[in-house]
């Protein structure tokens, strides 16, 4: 017996020692990988470790650093807080890395504590902890003052897996050119990235085509990017990244791009680094981005004008009220007086944030933050505003996103007034997903909840339900609670594809109208978890003809009772709307129920509810004659009552029926 114990405990310090040396060699092989920044083979080292132990603090430490030293980086804070949990002295910077990705994920006020707390236990780290610390108060501020704005990642096959950077776009708007690493088999060892190559997509009846590289013309073995765009679309600016990084002109001559020639010497310096640059709209001066020496900091934003001969003059430097010690990249002339730039070191939400300039009697003043949604505590820049002021491309680290660099545009719902300037007369515009109705709205919180994660995305497509012809629909959130609305949405017409983001954490009723049609409806009980999710669908429209039915999904009656609730006020509304814009529309209101209970008294009940739908559309204003109530009870079940969540569930319903057409 003794003997057996002694083999027992052997075993088990064998069976430990096994799993110990296999941990540390996933742990070593991880912070091999570390070092040479191949994060995401590092990630997958220590999460193999972690399956071993999941408990060891140092492994959770490793798996957040691999989060927040790529991407997606909030999802970093999971591994930074169970590190911590596990052992409080795991690593001497901890309260920075959970300071760092707190502020990722908008949690602004622990960020801060935690910056604050590393301060503390290291002093020498007090300026740049005082830098984060009024980040994270000022984005506070930024978050409960939010812009009136939709921001949307671009869809596939515009965006893709890896970093895409750099939209431009013509007057318009239906050619974009753009930067990406998504198809280079050339490695940049020295900045472990892919070589970037230029890009460009067409609008074609609603829906971008897949990028083709623009022209073997630009595209080198070398890192270049597109720069800017004149808007004509005939004059592109690129960026090589040979050498220390240039800036060249390609022009377009209807069939080919030309082969870029330097932007000359005294816009591209001899031992600096010159990103990006763009004309204002009469050509006549050049604002662009460069590391030279003269400057307040890293990249500084400068000009050069033509003179009488039409040669560039010195480079003059904007200023200290542009420039900053630290970055200031990317500039965009939306006329000769409003400068648009990204800075990671003006006042804004953390990380690149885009801020805007307007000169006034030749003076620049104060930059200004395009505040939230538009810019978040990641990355923000590049950005390319449209002529009117009412859209606005750019790049972003978004948590919808790939997790890399994506091209998004916002769309402004409060346009500010457009600077008149005298150009040729506007084509007709494109109806795209990307162009929204001038009535579309996104409550600024549902915006902050999709960026936290706490948001469910409804995709899908709107077509005819007999042709399945995609249909231009109007797609309306409301909150069932409150009866207001709090999104509203248009679908491609082209493609009948629309997205709208639900918060989580209540009662919500998505209406889907078309002139013409009968309205959708569908329901959302939402409950409150921290994870984005994101759900398919087809909304089938029905023709506002005889014989045709909806399903009222937001219609609510307390169990074995036929008086309205007050959620139901919202789709009795759109019931209202329908009869109005119909007047030659007859209904009839039809009350269903389960097979529980009695025959008698579930037929007795439902006539009673479908008479209060009726009832409420007479105190309305709604004809009576337009209107009839019957209740079927059991007798028209839509599936089996078997099942109490999949077919009774279904089956208790309220729904109208067209008598009479349109």
């Amino acid at each position: 017996m003794k003997y057996c114990k002694v083999l027992i405990v052997a075993l088990c310090c064998s069976t430990s020692l096994l799993f110990g040396q296999a941990t540390k060699k996933l742990v070593d092989q991880g912070d091999k990988l570390y070092s040479r920044q191949e994060f995401v083979k590092a990630r997958a080292a220590f999460e193999a470790a972690e399956k071993i132990d999941p408990n060891d603090a140092k492994i959770q430490l490793k798996i957040g650093l691999t989060f927040l030293s790529s991407s997606p980086k909030f999802q970093s804070l999971q591994h930074l807080e169970r590190a911590y949990k596990l052992d409080q002295q795991v690593d001497p910077d901890i309260h920075y890395y959970l300071g760092m990705s707190n502020q990722l994920n908008f949690h602004f006020k622990k960020a801060q504590k935690h910056f604050e707390l590393y301060k503390e236990r290291n002093k020498r780290m007090g300026p740049i902890c005082d830098h984060k610390i009024e980040e994270c108060k000022r984005a506070d501020s930024l978050m409960n003052t939010a812009v009136s704005a939709i921001v949307k990642v671009m869809d596939w096959p515009v965006n893709s897996p890896y970093d895409d950077y750099g939209p431009l776009l013509n007057a318009s708007e239906d050619k974009l050119i753009f930067t990406s690493a998504r198809d280079s088999s050339f490695f940049d060892r020295r900045t472990k990235t892919l070589f970037e190559e230029i890009f460009i997509s067409e609008l074609k009846d609603g829906v971008w085509t897949v990028p083709q590289k623009i022209s073997s013309n630009i595209n080198n073995q070398f890192h270049d990017a597109a720069a800017s765009l004149t808007r004509d679309g005939k004059t592109l600016i690129v960026y090589y990244g040979e050498g220390n990084g240039d800036l060249y002109r390609s022009d377009y001559d209807g069939v080919n791009w030309s082969k870029p020639v330097s932007m000359g010497n005294i816009i591209n310096g001899p031992m600096s680094n010159e990103t990006s640059g763009c004309f204002t709209p009469d050509g006549n001066k050049f604002y662009f981005a460069s590391d030279r020496p003269d400057g307040y900091g890293g990249l500084d934003i400068y000009m050069v004008e033509k003179d009488k001969h039409g040669e560039w003059t010195n480079a003059i430097n904007l200023g200290p009220e542009i420039n900053t010690p630290g970055n200031e990249d990317a500039p965009f002339l939306h006329n000769d007086s409003t400068i648009y730039f990204g800075s990671d070191t003006h006042p804004g939400l953390g990380s690149y944030d885009i801020f805007k300039s307007s000169s006034i009697n030749g003076k620049w003043q104060k930059p200004e933050n395009l505040g939230y949604p538009v810019n978040t505590a990641e990355y923000e820049n590049f950005f390319h505003l449209t002529e009117d002021k009412k859209r606005g491309y750019y790049a972003s680290v978004r948590q919808e996103g790939s997790g890399r660099t994506d091209l998004c545009m916002v769309t402004f719902l409060e346009p500010e007034p457009v600077v008149q300037v005298e150009t040729e007369p506007e084509p007709e515009e494109v109806e795209t997903t990307q162009q929204p109705a001038s009535d579309e709205f996104v409550d600024p919180l549902i915006s902050l909840q999709k960026d936290l994660g706490i948001a469910t995305a409804l995709k899908g497509t709107v077509i005819d339900a007999q042709s399945s012809i995609p249909l231009k629909a109007q797609v309306v959130l409301i909150d069932n609670a409150t009866n207001t609305i709090i999104s509203r949405v248009y679908s491609n017409p082209a493609t009948g594809q629309f997205s709208i983001d639900i918060p989580h954490g209540g009662n919500y009723g998505i209406n889907t109208s078309v002139d013409g049609y009968l309205f959708n409806s569908m329901n959302f009980e939402v409950p409150t978890f921290s994870e984005y999710q994101e759900i398919d669908t087809h909304i089938l429209m029905a023709k506002a003809e005889t014989g045709s039915k909806v399903v009222l999904k937001n219609v609510f009656f307390d169990s074995g009772k036929a008086d309205l609730k007050k959620e139901s006020i919202g789709e009795m509304e759109r019931i209202l709307t329908l009869l109005t814009k119909n007047p030659n529309l007859r209904l009839q209101v039809n009350g269903h129920t389960d097979s529980a209970g009695d025959d008698a008294l579930n037929k007795q009940l439902s006539l009673k509810r479908a008479q209060a739908v009726v009832t409420y559309l007479v105190s309305n204003g709604i004809d009576q004659e337009r209107l009839t109530a019957v209740g079927f009870g059991e007798e028209r079940p839509l599936v089996s009552n078997d099942d109490e969540m999949e077919g009774r569930e279904i089956n208790r319903r309220t729904e109208i029926e067209v008598i009479q057409g349109s």
